[in-house]
């Protein structure tokens, strides 16, 4: 071999060793990266509940949400630690959480198939006597639950009909910790129930997201007036700062209320026992409802069927809206409030039978004429 093709043999195994050594210090410098990167995410926390929440429930979270909800957890200085969010197109399910631990901050889960939305209002509209506590504000379809958390109804045209030819429906469960701040809880569910929408291809339109503070809900009785509740804008009351909580969804829904409130909170800070509520359930889960006030009020009517009736704590009236049960009730103030709580300015009662039907009358009406209802059906004053 020559000197010259030595020298370039040596060349090139000097340029192959500086190439060896400069991808080793590479090497070194992004596990460096890796391990201080990891550092940085179990020493930073607040960086890892934001990297979570923008992650979780495929991003549909609102700014500031997440953090409202962490604190009203068990352990208001924990942090996020771990989230899952799951798709099954084929069963209609979505599901998506956020946890802090041992602790729930976030669940949700949605259904479009008949028999998972049937069971879940069953749960909630039991023939125990139970149902939600109100439907949902701002005109949103759906209700609070019974004991914790938000379910959301809105159409889901994109799945189709089901066997009974009923338009589709996704049903959204949002659960929080406990005690989870009712405004939040919302916001954040209809973010994701539009998200889940998406997913399972309900198509339609998406579901109008609450702003990030929440608009006062208690308003003068007047306000009621022009909507299914007018008929609380004509109780003559004894003191003006009585209000109203008006609960009236824009589309198909489950349920819709309205209330009347004693003037003043209770020792919790919350607004005062409704004196008087008006409901108005929409779907074949009515029919347990009924059935079970009828027995509890002692009211004749067989196994399968009841008509409508009134009583001096309240009434039903019945209806049938888009081809399934409907009914409608008022529930007067419950004995032992205060003296002089139930008595309008006119002094009418209003735990009087006649004003109580007065009260369901009028809602009825009103919601069964919005909604396209049939065979309203009202109970006779005895």
């Amino acid at each position: 071999m020559s000197e010259e093709e030595r020298e370039r043999r040596d060349a090139v195994r000097a340029q192959v060793d500086r190439r060896r050594r400069r991808r080793r210090v590479v090497a070194w410098c992004v596990a460096g990266a890796v391990v201080l990167g990891i550092a940085g995410w179990a020493a930073e926390p607040s960086v890892r509940d934001k990297v979570i929440t923008a992650r979780a429930c495929d991003g549909a979270i609102p700014d500031g949400s997440m953090d409202v909800l962490r604190a009203t957890t068990q352990e208001p200085d924990a942090h996020l630690t771990d989230h899952t969010t799951e798709i099954r197109p084929e069963l209609g399910r979505y599901f998506c959480q956020v946890g802090s631990g041992r602790l729930r901050v976030l669940e949700v889960r949605a259904y479009t198939r008949r028999d998972d939305i049937d069971r879940e209002l069953a749960t909630e509209f039991g023939d125990d006597g139970g149902h939600p506590r109100a439907a949902l504000p701002g005109g949103l379809p759906g209700f609070e639950r019974s004991i914790a958390g938000i379910t959301l109804m809105p159409p889901c045209p994109g799945r189709g009909k089901d066997a009974a030819g009923h338009p589709g429906r996704l049903l959204v469960e949002v659960l929080g910790g406990y005690p989870a701040p009712a405004h939040q809880l919302l916001r954040t569910g209809a973010a994701v129930a539009n998200k889940a929408a998406e997913r399972l291809g309900c198509g339609g339109k998406p579901l109008p997201v609450p702003a990030s503070e929440a608009e006062p809900e208690q308003v003068r009785p007047a306000a009621a007036a022009g909507t299914s509740c007018a008929a609380l804008a004509d109780v003559r009351l004894p003191d003006p700062v009585w209000t109203a909580e008006l609960r009236i969804p824009r589309g198909p829904a489950p349920m819709a209320s309205c209330a009347l409130r004693r003037p003043g909170k209770d020792e919790n800070g919350e607004p005062r026992d409704a004196v008087v509520q008006l409901y108005g359930y929409y779907g074949d889960f009515s029919q347990r409802m009924v059935l079970r006030a009828a027995r509890m009020d002692g009211v004749a009517g067989d196994r399968e069927r009841t008509g409508p009736w009134l009583t001096r704590s309240g009434g039903w009236a019945l209806a049938r809206c888009d081809g399934q049960a409907a009914a409608f009730q008022v529930q007067g103030s419950p004995r032992g409030g205060a003296e002089g709580d139930e008595k309008t300015e006119d002094g009418r009662d209003l735990r009087d039978k006649r004003k109580l039907r007065d009260l369901l009358a009028s809602f009825a009406k009103k919601e069964s004429a919005a909604r396209g209802c049939e065979g309203l059906r009202l109970p006779s004053v005895r």
